[in-house]
């Protein structure tokens, strides 16, 4: 019987330690009466950082579909502003940009450096799938983006073009202490009212970007 007493209240305060091993006890302060007083604390919130955050970074895109077997994917680059009003949601305005050689003219494509220069702007939201500091989450928005072919355009049936897309894509972001945070993303850009490329604006005839930014939320 003494056993299983003691197990009882090994079990007890087993279960009670791991219940509070996130919360913090002020440190016991003596009054007059020479009693403790011991004041129980929650822990900190440690899910995503809330407030505004800039980043900064670079990758790679491409092209899909019909624009795939004459668009060399290159570099992407890119910026980001954003403003988070809680841990799961965040609004963002984004900056970014592609370097791309037209297949058709071999490596190295037709020009001193890329054939065709992607500049682009997009309003975006985000929405994170846990409030954790290690955050994946999904991402969609509505960009206006302008491709500038270098040389004597049109070039290969390619022509400078202002034109829209639609970015829908997923992401994982970390934050990195109280100021740093690192954020991955992928996503696929749909084009409409394109004139660029000598093709239909098709969900297919899209782009991909993969990006890794750094910064901060402050």
């Amino acid at each position: 019987m003494k056993s299983v007493i003691r197990l009882g209240l090994c079990a007890a305060a087993l279960w009670g330690g791991a219940a509070l091993a996130g919360d913090e006890w002020n440190q016991p302060a003596y009054g007059g009466s020479g009693v403790d007083d011991q004041t129980y604390m929650p822990a900190k919130e440690t899910g995503s950082d809330k407030g505004l955050y800039v980043l900064l970074g670079g990758g790679t895109e491409g092209y899909t579909g019909d624009l795939a077997p004459d668009l060399n994917a290159g570099f992407a680059y890119g910026a980001t502003i954003g403003y988070k009003p809680t841990r799961g949601l965040g609004l963002e305005l984004g900056y970014n940009g592609g370097l791309t050689d037209i297949d058709t003219f071999g490596p190295g494509g037709a020009a001193d450096g890329a054939d065709i220069i992607r500049n682009g702007g997009q309003a975006a939201i985000t929405v994170g799938l846990v409030p954790t500091r290690l955050q994946p989450y999904l991402m969609g928005g509505i960009g206006i983006e302008n491709h500038n072919v270098r040389g004597l355009s049109p070039l290969a049936g390619y022509q400078d073009d202002t034109s829209g897309y639609v970015p829908a894509g997923v992401g994982l972001r970390y934050n990195i202490g109280t100021l740093l945070t690192a954020d991955a993303r992928v996503s696929y850009n749909i084009p409409f009212d394109q004139d660029f490329a000598p093709i239909s604006n098709d969900i297919w005839n899209g782009r991909y970007q993969a990006l890794l930014q750094l910064g901060g939320t402050y």
